[in-house]
């Protein structure tokens, strides 16, 4: 085997368990944002945990093979469903499944609460709200 040959096979050993780290670390990221955000939120100003503003679903991935969440956002008659990025470039995104373009930026907060920014359609008129979790929310 030439140096070439070998200096090759190192580099390709090297990338390899490079991308089996960082995806672990994707993994490990994602489920520290999924159990941060899963359950039912409600606005504290007026909102109700029966109605919550914000729903968790089912872990999925998003039509780039990001690891994410479903869930639906609900204001005033409107439910906005989507997917939440729980890890990589645009984690804390919530996005239109059928677009990929982001609608929401979510941010967990301590003492279990959740900002959410809105970010583009159909929300643009909305105003950032921090959310409360409702008692018993999690599963």
């Amino acid at each position: 085997m030439g140096l070439s040959s070998k200096i090759s096979l190192v580099a390709l050993l090297v990338g390899l368990s490079t991308s089996t780290a960082y995806a672990q670390n994707n993994v490990n990221e994602a489920d520290m944002v999924a159990k941060a955000v899963a359950g039912s939120w409600k606005n504290p100003a007026g909102g109700a945990c029966e109605t919550a503003f914000f729903k968790a679903g089912e872990r999925t991935k998003t039509v780039r093979g990001e690891l994410a969440m479903a869930g639906t956002v609900s204001d005033a008659g409107m439910v906005v469903p989507g997917q939440l990025i729980l890890a990589g470039a645009r984690e804390g995104q919530f996005v239109n499944t059928m677009t990929d373009k982001v609608i929401f930026i979510f941010e967990p907060k301590e003492g279990n609460k959740l900002t959410l920014t809105p970010m583009g359609p159909p929300v643009l008129a909305w105003k950032e709200v921090t959310l409360e979790l409702c008692p018993g929310g999690r599963p």
